[in-house]
């Protein structure tokens, strides 16, 4: 994923919700709002320019500029500056600044920034910032900067940055930098730099970089990333930090580190702890074998610099006295080149095995078995290889400590690639 794209995709949010509603009045706009009806009763010194309103009273009202209480049974609408305490029904519209308390059952609408605490039944609307307490039943949109304490029943918009704490019920979207805590019931994105926390159900985008902390069930995705990412699945262009989670994905990347089931990195200097791991410097072969207990068996083996897994399956075999069973396997190991031709390797093997037929002849349907081995491996050529395994196994029933079997191992088989 491009860093272009993840930018414009959010911007595009933004800018979306930022319009929904259009605010013709701007801080360097003298004319105000419209005039409009006013049924209040008013303690106003016309003298002042533009007149100042100390306390409005009524069922609406459309006055200049408030500073003191303004409470309304369907609305309240300030041409410039509104400071104080303002209550309306339905709602409340400043043409520039509102500072102070804002209450209403639809929405706060304010053309430049907002100061205090914004509390509105479905939405609160700032043409450029929010600094302070929004609380709104549906959203919180500001064509800016967001700074303080903001919730959301649904989403959280600035096409600015944002710091302090987000907290949504579906997404929090940030066009810039965010500092502080995002929380989102599905999502959060922030289009610059995440440098606080991002916490969500679903996925977390950073479109610059994370210097922070993602976390979420699904997914996380960023440019660079110098922080953290935990999730079910992990990407990043450039991964400087850690990765956490079932599968991690990087770009290049500056020796970053990667902990989990699968671990992916174009980066040859990078460190993963994992089941398998994959980076420029692995070489990926094909095994195949065939011994006393594993009559044949295909795997795939991953081999870095001195450790390799493999993942494979084929057919178990208990004694003559049973037929074949189907398991599949994962060993993990470490290896020693004795000369350019010879290596020396020991691992470590976990059997899931399905006893298909034989579960009518005293077994249980499912079993597993550990099996330790030595190995040689003889290389005809680069391409071409053969390898000899002696070990023992133990084989076991899930939940219980009864032993079904236990013996010596061998195993021999052929390496591809």
């Amino acid at each position: 994923m491009k860093p272009n794209s993840i930018m414009a995709g959010i911007s595009c949010v933004c800018l979306f919700f930022a319009t929904i509603f259009p605010l013709q009045a701007q801080p360097g706009n003298r004319k105000g709002l419209k005039k409009g009806v006013n049924l209040a009763l008013n303690i106003t010194d016309k003298k002042k320019q533009p007149p100042c309103t100390y306390l409005n009273l009524g069922i609406i009202s459309n006055y200049s500029y408030l500073n003191g209480i303004g409470i309304n049974a369907l609305s309240s609408v300030t041409h410039f500056h509104s400071k104080g305490f303002q209550i309306a029904g339905l709602t409340n519209i400043t043409g520039l600044n509102a500072a102070g308390f804002q209450l209403s059952g639809i929405a706060n609408v304010t053309g430049g920034n907002a100061r205090g605490i914004l509390w509105s039944g479905l939405m609160n609307v700032s043409g450029r910032n929010i600094d302070g307490v929004a609380l709104s039943g549906i959203g919180n949109m500001s064509g800016k900067d967001n700074r303080g304490f903001i919730i959301g029943g649904l989403i959280n918009v600035n096409s600015g940055n944002s710091a302090g704490v987000m907290v949504a019920g579906i997404a929090s979207v940030t066009g810039k930098n965010q500092s502080g805590l995002m929380l989102g019931g599905l999502m959060n994105a922030s289009g610059g730099t995440l440098r606080g926390v991002q916490l969500a159900s679903l996925a977390n985008i950073a479109g610059m970089a994370n210097n922070g902390v993602q976390i979420a069930a699904l997914g996380n995705i960023t440019v660079t990333n110098r922080g953290v990412q935990a999730g079910f699945c992990n990407y990043s262009a450039e991964n400087k930090g850690l990765q956490m989670g079932l599968a991690n994905i990087a770009g290049k990347g500056h020796k970053g580190l990667q902990f989990g089931l699968f671990n992916l990195s174009a980066d040859s200097l990078a460190h993963q702890v994992g089941c398998i791991n994959v980076s420029p410097r692995t070489r990926i072969q094909l095994l195949v074998s065939s011994g006393n207990l594993n009559k044949a068996n295909v795997a795939v083996r991953f081999k870095n610099k001195c450790t390799y897994t493999e993942l494979g399956g084929g057919a178990y075999f208990f004694s003559s006295d049973h037929g074949f069973s189907a398991s599949a396997f994962y060993r993990a190991g470490v290896y020693y080149p004795l000369c350019r031709w010879l290596d020396i390797s020991a691992d470590a093997g976990y059997y899931h095995i399905e006893t298909l037929d034989n579960e009518h002849k005293g077994y249980p349907a499912r079993i597993y078995a550990l099996q330790p081995r030595l190995n040689l491996e003889f290389r005809l050529n680069h391409k071409v290889g053969f390898f000899a395994s002696g070990g023992y196994a133990w084989t076991r029933q899930y939940g219980h400590n009864h032993t079904f079997g236990r013996k010596g191992t061998f195993e021999a088989g052929i390496v591809l690639f």
